[in-house]
């Protein structure tokens, strides 16, 4: 169901299968291809029985190819079969593009966790970030040409000397490489922001450096004065001139805020002053439910909480972002979607997929545009229901209006878990143990050859570690999957639809202005 703000869809739900290809969604689509992605058991087998919760599910479709980062391991996909050609852990990818694999105080292998991966269309490389030897560095590998399969080449920085650079974003635009991280002591004490600029010459070159890396550090005690850099800062990913967008969520107040890197990719670089979008007001995030949850104690998926957790993108002047609240007079999460004016800060159009009235949590969203101005959002869904609450991947579809708004084209289920009760850490039937993770990431891309073609990957409960569920000696519990999907979507209405498409959605005149959203203190 939809809150009395939200923008409607048709009320179809297409149901994908596994591998293959299926009909289109009322010629939302065309198609689409399906396929398991790297899983806990898979990451536990290439490091000795270690893994990580959660995956940090991540991935990006280039020219031939999808590769799939995740905490322990990652994988290649033909893109046109969904074959799987690769799979190494995550600590042997970098020892050969040339860094460090991390370890843990015991010796086992920690891997390089909080990964990140975009293919950049202008050099035709991939480029991947995560943790390095330490977590106080950020390191960076750069493919040496489209094939994933390598070789590759890398580079890294110290990011926040002596702690934790912890939850690096990443993206890029015609002049520059974005870099955002949370910053903690070693001890885990929240310590302030910083978001690092590099020339993408610098990193798109024979062999990618650092040498231009810009650091702009926001200590705590700046936050607590008042400063407002952003919680989980992201760059704004775009191919043409007007580089230098930042999009973040507020640290101050419940909104989203906006500010430009001034000459990125040179030696002057500054940053502009904070523009807040006026995004609707709302309540702190509570953990999803699912049909299980009177098995293991309660609702226990962590939804994380408001930050921008995917990538920003912006086409044609307009600039796109999801992130996941709970609405006010709500116990559910929505996943909100904004379009916003990359010149002028104003808010476009804000919707959410969920709200007041509606039984579902909808958690880790995800989004990314195409040059036609179509969108796709992918997001979790779950709820206490039995017959339809099992956590699942959705995805949904939007055409653009000639005034950058957006009209909802359908919901598509992508795959649902394969248990109901997601609990990582605890035997099956008993109650979860431990802080339940859920993402942290997930992500939408459009592929470089074709740009109605959407890939999108995210996170599911695979089967129970069980001998019932195929697997010998299991003692239970559940592990985490990660499943892709592409969707090639139907093209754009001509101009002359739109009067009767919009009449037909109901939506003609929505998207009104949001009020300024009430700013919370920060107290120490």
């Amino acid at each position: 169901m939809l809150g009395p703000n939200d923008v409607p869809v048709d009320g179809s739900i297409t149901s994908l299968g596994s591998l293959g290809v299926v009909a289109g969604n009322g010629g939302a689509f065309t198609g689409s291809l399906g396929f398991r992605g790297v899983t806990q058991y898979d990451t536990r087998a290439l490091n000795g029985g270690f893994s990580s919760i959660p995956p940090d599910t991540m991935g990006a479709v280039g020219a031939t190819q999808f590769m799939e980062t995740t905490n322990g391991g990652y994988a290649v996909f033909d893109k046109a079969t969904g074959a799987r050609t690769a799979l190494i852990s995550d600590g042997a990818f970098w020892t050969a593009a040339g860094q460090t694999q991390a370890t843990l105080p015991n010796s086992l292998p920690a891997g390089n966790g909080d990964a990140r991966i975009l293919f950049d269309r202008i050099s035709n490389k991939w480029i991947v970030e995560s943790f390095g030897a330490s977590l106080d560095t950020i390191q960076i590998a750069v493919s040496t040409t489209s094939d994933a399969l390598g070789p590759w080449k890398s580079t890294s920085f110290v990011a926040h000397a002596g702690g934790i650079a912890d939850y690096p974003t990443i993206a890029i635009d015609g002049k520059a490489v974005y870099i955002g991280t949370n910053d903690f002591s070693a001890a885990g004490n929240y310590e302030g922001e910083t978001l690092n600029i590099i020339s993408r010459k610098d990193l798109f070159g024979a062999t990618p450096t650092t040498a231009s890396l810009k650091q702009f550090v926001t200590p705590l005690s700046a936050v607590l004065g008042g400063a407002d850099p952003g919680y989980a800062i992201q760059g704004v990913n775009q191919l043409g001139n007007d580089a230098g967008k930042i999009l973040a969520v507020s640290i101050q107040g419940p909104d989203l805020i906006r500010y430009n890197v001034n000459n990125p990719g040179t030696a002057v670089v500054t940053l502009s002053n904070v523009s807040y979008l006026g995004t609707t007001p709302y309540d702190a995030n509570n953990p999803a439910a699912q049909p299980g949850d009177a098995i293991i104690g309660g609702p226990v998926i962590d939804t994380l909480d408001d930050r921008v957790s995917g990538a920003v993108w912006e086409r044609n002047g307009l600039i796109y972002a999801v992130h996941v609240v709970t609405p006010t007079g709500t116990d559910h999460t929505a996943v909100v979607w904004t379009v916003s004016n990359a010149a002028t800060n104003a808010l476009v159009q804000e919707g959410a997929i969920g709200g007041k009235g509606d039984a579902y949590d909808y958690f880790q969203g995800a989004i990314a545009v195409n040059r036609s101005g179509q969108v796709v959002i992918s997001y979790d869904r779950s709820s206490s229901d039995p017959a339809t609450g099992a956590v699942s991947l959705f995805a949904q579809t939007f055409n653009p209006t000639p005034d950058g708004s957006l009209v909802s084209t359908g919901a598509v289920l992508l795959k649902v878990s394969d248990t109901i009760d997601y609990h990582n850490g605890s035997l099956e039937g008993a109650p979860a143990a431990g802080r339940q993770r859920w993402g942290d990431y997930a992500q939408v891309t459009v592929d470089p050859n074709n740009f109605e073609n959407f890939w999108m990957i995210g996170e599911y409960a695979a089967e129970p570690n069980t001998p019932g569920a195929g697997h010998p000696g299991g003692t239970g519990g559940t592990r985490w999957g990660t499943w892709v999907t592409s969707l090639t979507l139907a093209a754009v209405p001509e101009p002359g639809a739109w009067a009767m498409m919009l009449l037909g959605f109901g939506v003609a005149g929505a998207a009104a202005r949001r009020a300024r959203a009430t700013r919370r203190s920060v107290t120490a």
